[in-house]
Order: C-alpha cells, then structure tokens, then sequence
C-alpha cells in the first residue's frame, strides 16, 4: 500500500454535510478518516486522542478558538500537517494562517479533484518531512553514542556538531563551538610541531592511519588518530567536512642514528609561536577550507601543497591533498587576490569560463564577467572584501541563459567565491511566483464576486422592468437596451475571470454545436478586412456543455485570430466529428461507435502564426506577444481552463508566417449530470405540493426587494429572510401552520451568517420533500454544477434578469405538478 494512503486525517469543520462530503470522498480515496469535530476545543482533545497525521481545518468553527489559533496549539503540541479548507478569501485570513506555515489553502467551493491533490501535495510533503526528521535524528543518535570524538564543519569552516566524545578530548562544551571556526576548535600538529593537514579520505574510501597531536582548550597536548570525509549535498557538491578521532597512548616511533628504530614515550614538541597557522590576520575568520596546510603563501599555493613529504613516524605514500577534493568539486571554486586577479581555479570554473586552467591564472575577475554583472555585484563583493565578510550574491548571465550562486569567503587578502547553478531554482521560484499572482488573483475574485454579481443583478433587474414597463416605447429609449448589454458583458468579465482563476465547474447544457456557434456570431462585431467562413458538419450530437463559458472560449480564440491577421485574411470556424487520421496531441478517441463519441470545434486563422520559440509557452499565464497592445495574456489560459472543465482539450498547431489552427476537442459523455434549459436537473426527483407560497433567502436587500417585487406582480405570496436561521424558522413555522411553503429560492452565500448549502440541508432534515432552487454569483460552485447533489431542484447564477426568474420558478413548480398527476 502506497506510505499516502495510509495516512489520518483529521477533519475540523463546522458545517457537518461539508465535513461529512470531505470525509466520504478522503475515505472513496483510500484515506483513513480518523474523525470530524466542529469546535477547536474538540480538534486539540481528538488530536491528542487520535493521533492524525494530517488535519483539514476550517478557519471559522463553533466554539471560542477559530481554525488559526487550533493550528498553532496543534503545531505546539504535535507534529502533524495542517490544511486549511475554508470560504475565507480576505487578505488579513490569509496572512494569518500564512504565519502558522499550513502545508495548503483550500478555498471553499472546491471540487473532489481539487481536494484530491490538495491532500496528496500535504502528504507527501508530510512524509518527507517525517523521513527527513527521522533520518537527522538517527544520525544525530548515531553519532552521539559513538565513543570516538566527531566533529562536523560547514563549507564556511563553521563548527556546526560535536558529539560529547569530542567534548571530553577537546574540552570544549558542544554548545560553545558551535559557529566557531573548526581551525580553533581542532588544533592538530605532526609531531615536529608543524601544523598537520586535514587528510580527506579518497573517493576508494582509503586514508592511512596516522597519529597528530590535538590541543585542547586548556592547551594540553593530546595524540589522537583521526580520519576525515567530505560532506556531499544531493547534488554531489561539496558542502562539508566531518573529522572522527580517538584519543591513543602517546607513543610515537621516532628516527635515531643507530640502523635500529624503537619507540619510546617523548613529549611532543611546542609549536613554533612564530609561524601561523594560515596566512591571514588575526581578526579574520579563517577561510572556508580553514585547514590548509601552509602559512604565508598564495591562496593557489596553498590549494596545491601536498603534505610534508617526510612523515617522522614512518614513509608512507602521501595521501590526496585538498586540492585533489577541491578539484573533485563539480561547482565552480575561485580564489583571489586583493586586486581581483585569479590565484586559483577549479576546472568546473575553468569550463564555466571556457578558458584554459593555466590561461585563466591572473586574469583580473571582471573581465571575464559581463559590464552588467560588475555594474550590480562590484559594490557588494568589494565591500566584503574590505570588511572580510562573507557575500552571497546571485547573478545572471545572459549570455549562457543561466542563474549563478555566487558565495564569497575572506580568504588571506582576498576572496574565495563559490559559485553554483542555481537555474532550475530560479524558474522554480517564478513558477511559484506566477502561481501565488493566479492565486492572489483568484482571491480577489472571489472577494468580490459576490457583491458585484448582486449589484449586476439589480442593475439587469430594473433595467428589465423598466423595459417591461415601457413595452412597445422601447425603441424610442435605446439607451435601455445598451445599458442592459452592458451589464450582461460586466457579467461576462466576471465569469471570465472566475473561470481563469478557479477554473470553475460549469453548468452544463444540452445544446447543438453548430447552434452554439450560430448564436455567438449573431452578436459578434466582425473585424473589417476578415472574411468569416463557418462551417458546420451534419448529424452531430448534442453536447453538455456551459454555453457560457464556451461563447468565452470562443470569443479568446476568434479575437486572437482577429488580431493575429493586420492587413486582413481568412478566418474559419469549423464544428466537426473526430477523424482518428486527423487527431492533435491531445486529443483522445473513444472505442468505435456507431455515433460520433466527441465534437471538435476549430477555430483556423492565415494570419502570422506563432514562432517556434513561443509556442511551447501559450498557454502559460501572463504570456503574450502583445504586451505592447496591453496584452494580459491570460485568454489561452482561460480557454485551456474552460476546456479541461468540461474534460476536453485544447491542442494548437501553428506556424511562423502560415497561420494557426486551434482546436478544442469535446468528448461526449453521456454519464455527466446537465441541466436543461429552464436550469431543471433532469436526475432530480420532488415530492408534490401546490400552494404557490415562496420562501426567499437573500443577504442582499436590493435582491432581495428585488424578487419580492418580481414574484408579488406575478400573483405568488412572497416570504423575505436574509440569514439561514431565520429561514428555517419560517419554513418551521409554515409547516407548523399547515400551510408549507410550494418553493425554497435560497442564495448560496451568506457572509457571516447560514448559507444555502447548510440552509438545505437542515431544511431537508425538516421536511425531505422540500423544493428548492439555489442562486449565485459564484458560478464555478460545485454546488450550481450538480444541484440535484445537494437537495436542489434547479440553479439561478446572478446575475439574470426577472423574466428568467419568473420561468424558472414557474418550470420547477409545474414540473412537480405533472409529477403528481402521473
């Protein structure tokens, strides 16, 4: 069983259908739904009770403690992964629940697919977390049992572990090494009081026993036999060192005149007090290879110096020098001097460079960087060298398409720079960085959808009864008819840019293609210059669709197509059945069938095509040619959103000069729940009932007087609330009075208050054969796709005008009445 499935997870939640939807669809996923509670206070007892390894959290809950403050107590006391799932989309929520570091954000509504990879992002990265503190504490167990001394070193020469082993020998505590330079804290000598080299075990692993002499803190002399190994991050870069030591009897064998050798105890001898350890002035941190071998030479001397070529105790073969593990480095390494000229390079900095090892020797460092990169970094590296601090740095250089590390160290009078390619992590982190602007963009909005669907609603509602009204005098006020086009393409912005940022579930008709196309050109203002061909194939078959969302699929494609021919050209729209022969990428057949199994519309310019270059890039968003023409380059993301919504594709083939073909390809499914024209779901089924009594549910009063208005005129007998609790109260009530409501109108959000989602659901619980018909702005809501999942019999997005209001209330309650007369 895969280590995800596996996985606890927790649901806090305080609406229970949500809580209960979320748990239904974790357990159908594999997952172990450990418990569902709606308070924090209850979340921080079921943490300690259950154990989880993941919680999904709402942030508002029943109860004192929102989602945000049982997030921290939870990561306080227990080291599970916190997800939040919530309708909060303010900027201030999110900041807050940013500071708890969440291992994900869900904005409610969301689909199961949405769920489904929210969830396996946060487990595994979960588990890897888990591992890698597993792995660390392991290690670090290991290593402070050992009875040998270890010592760890950053690239930098900064201590950054020592065992208690380490501590007993060196005298120094664990706590106070840490940062110090390793140069201080070990301190060996060959036994003729010559500083010792670090000796770096070879590739093979071999490195020849040898014994040094260690000073303690205390300045007592210690012999001790060490090894060393190089510290390797996943890259295989160099990122370290660890010395391993024993403490041994201070016998050493030493040379005498007589042909015989023995051994016998001597003290060792003081270490000259005159010669330094490195070449470098005492107020200086030490380099980051702290340990070479030499003092008073060139950085590059000090890179190629072997050890002392006469060990006192024995001839040995002399081991790899550091040199041998700085060459070993597969990033470039670069040592200079105090007037920027190379003393050193590695071959990795020689290949960066394309020079050659000795030819690169003395080159000043800037004229081998471009006059940009000197422009940018000069300031900061020539600093550091003056002050001898330590630089980070990152730099482009443009004419390899590269992002470069660069990390410099104080070394003797100059500096050691590091440099690493950091390329993939730049493009990682403008992935993010576009992905945090989609997801900043869709908080906005959905932030303020809501109400400006309201305000629409009203808008498109007086306008339409103002028409009404003036029925026969309307031609005589054209202004009414452009306001109230206006308003619908208002709506239509919004739409667009919810389906952009949500790629929002669409509520799906059932619609002939050519039909769709038809009616998007009657109201499209045709390009001068463009000759329009629309060619429609016979017998296809209807297709679910959200006419909505295609007119704007269709409407990105044709404009792009507009704008892509200047001087003018051909442009053709086709709607046909799949060729097999004639398939895009990405396109898929269904098994033979007797009826065309998709519809294919294709949208076919002459105009200048896209490059080569470009066009693996289209449908990335914030990409455009046309950034001069304040292109957003958001339309192909849009489109390619819409198309994915409705489980199709979208495939181009285009070339420089010869024009571009777009192809959006629609496989028929005949298992997807639609609604019908009248916004009936055709899988539902209600209970009959006659009075034609309405209960409305509307936070909004301008709705709200709205409909009341609309409804009254037409003879129903309308009831007014604007929060859940109440609605149920009256629903209650009605029912108690023997004169239930015929139909439920109830809006889907309700910002601080009982929503219709949950309204329904206590309603159903009151009475299951209500009828009810769900209103938003929120079009992308999984609620408004698939009404009949929730209870409702029919879907109303805002905004719409009255004269739709009407038939829609009409359709349902003569819909129930035939159902009873059958």
């Amino acid at each position: 069983m895969n280590p995800i499935d596996r996985l606890r997870i927790l649901i806090v939640e305080n609406e229970g259908l949500v809580g209960c939807d979320m748990a239904a669809t974790l357990t159908n996923l594999g997952y172990e739904v450990v418990g569902s509670c709606q308070s924090g206070e209850a979340a921080l007892a079921a943490v300690q009770d259950l154990h989880p390894d993941l919680v999904l959290m709402d942030i508002h809950l029943s109860g004192r403690m929102d989602g945000i403050q049982t997030a921290r107590s939870i990561q306080g006391n227990s080291g599970c992964a916190v997800v939040y799932v919530t309708a909060c989309a303010d900027l201030e929520t999110v900041a807050r629940a940013r500071e708890t570091q969440p291992y994900g954000y869900l904005l409610k509504p969301f689909s199961e697919d949405e769920l489904r990879l929210t969830v396996e992002v946060a487990a595994t990265r979960y588990l890897e977390e888990k591992e890698r503190r597993r792995r660390e504490q392991s290690y670090f167990e290991a290593f402070q049992s050992l009875a040998d001394g270890a010592i760890a070193a950053d690239l930098a020469g900064s201590v950054i572990f020592m065992n208690p082993a380490a501590a007993r020998i060196t005298g120094w505590s664990a706590p106070e090494v840490v940062g110090r330079s390793l140069h201080e804290v070990f301190r060996v000598f060959e036994p003729d009081g010559n500083p010792a080299d670090i000796q770096v075990m070879d590739e093979s692993g071999h490195s020849p026993p040898r014994t040094v002499w260690l000073t303690t803190k205390s300045g007592e002399r210690v012999a001790i036999n060490d090894r060393t190994t190089a510290l390797r991050d996943q890259r295989n870069s160099l990122s370290g060192l660890i010395i391993l030591f024993r403490r041994v009897a201070q016998t050493v064998a030493i040379e005498t005149p007589s042909p015989v050798a023995f051994a016998t105890t001597v003290e060792p001898p003081m270490p000259q007090a005159t010669q330094p350890l490195i070449a470098a002035e005492p107020q200086v941190s030490p380099p980051p290879v702290e340990m070479y071998p030499q003092a008073s030479i060139t950085p590059a001397e000090a890179l190629a110096s072997d050890l002392p070529s006469e060990p006192v105790h024995q001839t040995v073969a002399s081991p790899a020098p550091l040199v041998d593990v700085v060459e070993t480095i597969s990033d470039p390494l670069i040592a200079l001097d105090g007037m920027w000229r190379i003393t050193y390079a590695n071959a990795a900095a020689a290949k960066l460079f394309d020079r050659d090892k000795i030819a690169i020797m003395g080159t000043n460092l800037w004229d081998l960087m471009p006059v940009v990169i000197r422009d940018a970094h000069y300031e900061a590296l020539a600093h550091g060298m003056f002050h001898r601090d330590s630089v980070s740095r990152d730099i482009y250089l443009e004419a390899m398409q590269i992002w470069l590390e660069l990390r410099a160290y104080p070394f003797a009078d100059g500096l050691l720079l590091l440099l690493k390619d950091i390329t993939a992590r730049h493009e990682e982190a403008e992935k993010r960085n576009r992905m945090d602007r989609l997801e900043s963009l869709g908080l906005l909005a959905r932030g303020f959808a809501h109400d400006f669907n309201n305000l629409l609603t009203v808008l498109l509602g007086n306008l339409s009864l103002a028409e009404m009204r003036l029925r026969g005098n309307t031609d005589r006020i054209p202004e009414l008819a452009t306001a109230k086009q206006a308003t619908l393409q208002a709506q239509n912005l919004v739409q667009q840019l919810l389906t952009f940022a949500r790629g929002g579930a669409p509520i799906k008709r059932h619609i002939k293609a050519g039909d769709l196309i038809e009616q998007f050109f009657q109201n499209h203002s045709r390009a001068t210059g463009i000759h329009y061909r629309i060619e429609v194939q016979q017998g296809l078959p209807s297709i679910a669709v959200d006419t909505n969302q295609i007119r704007r699929l269709l409407s990105n494609l044709v404009r792009n197509s507009e704008q892509a021919m200047h001087g003018g050209g051909e442009l053709i729209i086709r709607c046909l059945a799949p060729d097999p022969e004639e398939l895009y990428g990405k396109d898929t057949m269904p098994e033979s069938s007797d009826q065309p199994q998709g519809v294919i519309i294709e949208v076919r310019d002459s105009g200048e095509g896209i490059s080569a270059d470009n066009l693996p890039h289209i449908f990335e968003p914030y990409f455009s040619t046309r950034k001069a023409q304040n292109a957003t380059g958001l339309g192909l993301t849009v489109c390619e959103s819409i198309a994915k919504a409705h489980g199709g594709s979208l495939s181009v083939r285009s070339e420089q000069g010869f024009g571009t073909t777009v192809r959006f390809y629609l496989p028929v499914d005949s298992d997807e729940e639609a609604v019908d024209e009248l916004g009936l779901s055709r899988n539902f089924e209600s209970a009959p009932s006659s009075s034609p009594r309405i209960l409305i549910l509307e936070d909004d009063p301008l709705v709200r007087s709205l409909i009341t208005r609309n409804l009254t005129t037409q003879g129903f007998e309308v009831c007014e609330t604007a929060e859940g609790t109440d609605t149920i109260r009256r629903y209650q009530e009605s029912m108690d009075q023997g004169r239930k409501f015929d139909l439920v109108v109830l809006d889907l959000t309700i910002p601080n208050g009982l929503g219709g989602v949950r309204t329904m659901e206590r309603l159903r619980q009151l009475d299951p054969n209500v009828l009810a018909i769900v209103s938003s702005g929120y079009s992308d809501d999984p609620v408004m796709a698939k009404p009949s999942a929730y209870g409702f019999s029919a879907v109303l997005p805002k905004p719409y005008e009255p004269a739709d209001l009407l038939r829609l209330v009409k359709s349902v309650l003569n819909a129930r009445s035939l159902r009873e007369k059958a």
